[in-house]
């Protein structure tokens, strides 16, 4: 049914036909003008689109398979899956890699190379971009002959590390990153004064700390406390215990991790 605003049914009837002969594509802005499903509307012109006109594209949408609709479908009875056996079954069909019986290519390729499950992935810290992240104010006021513990929350919350840590946060001399030497003098000038609390620490990254007066200490989280630890609001009932270190690697850490994490300086003072 066609309407029209201010003009006549048969107004609109000729703008319409006018534009599918190619005459000018301005008649088709006249206010009541409809335009026909399947109007070719030359749209460099300036003409308009009707919303009636609109399809998909010849293929985009396919039929959907409709099975048990009788005989005459093709796909009735058995709905394509024959008669008894595994398959013709709901839910049946061999497993995934299964040819029948022999032994699959999956094991009969050699395995290379090992995997140690019990490797723990850190996420690395260089010295350097510690002391730029503190220069440039990303851990707020900083004192600078009495530092704050800084934890590895704080670390996230300064974007100096990615919150999907895994293990921990380890702390490098920018040396070892970048693998070149350094003097004993450029390291103590590089550096600050700094109070840390963090899962690993090279040997030669606290020698730099703490021949700067500072001091590190290599604390233990399990995956749950580190989460908690980073993410305090998510333990709305509570924050869990702090996990005792392993066996295996408690001679690779100081003592356990504290939750919360500790206190700074200005929330004390609060």
């Amino acid at each position: 049914m066609e309407t029209g605003t201010g003009t006549g049914t048969g107004d609109a009837r000729d703008a319409a036909a006018a534009a599918a002969r190619g005459d000018d594509a301005r008649t088709l802005f006249a206010p009541g003008v409809v335009v026909r499903g399947g109007t070719a509307i030359d749209h460099d012109s300036g003409g308009v689109l009707a919303l009636n006109a609109l399809r998909d594209v010849d293929g985009a949408r396919r039929a959907r398979k409709r099975l048990g609709r009788g005989v005459g479908s093709g796909k009735g009875k058995t709905s394509g899956r024959g008669h008894k056996g595994q398959k013709a079954r709901s839910g049946g069909g061999p497993r995934l890699g299964f040819e029948g019986g022999q032994t699959s290519l999956r094991l009969t390729l050699p395995r290379r190379g090992a995997h140690n499950p019990h490797t723990m992935r850190f996420d690395v810290v260089s010295l350097t971009r510690l002391r730029e992240y503190v220069d440039a104010g990303r851990f707020g006021a900083y004192d600078y002959e009495n530092p704050r513990t800084l934890t590895m929350k704080d670390f996230v919350d300064a974007g100096l590390s990615n919150r999907k840590i895994v293990h921990g946060i380890k702390i490098l001399a920018g040396d070892e990153m970048d693998g070149g030497e350094e003097s004993d003098e450029e390291s103590e000038r590089a550096f600050i004064k700094v109070r840390l609390e963090v899962s690993r620490v090279s040997a030669k990254a606290k020698e730099v700390i703490e021949r700067a007066g500072g001091e590190v200490t290599r604390v233990h989280y399990n995956r749950l406390g580190l989460r908690a630890l980073l993410r305090p609001d998510k333990f709305p009932d509570g924050l869990p215990k702090p996990a005792r270190a392993p066996p295996k690697i408690r001679r690779l850490v100081d003592r356990e991790g504290t939750l919360p994490a500790p206190m700074t300086a200005e929330s004390a003072a609060r």
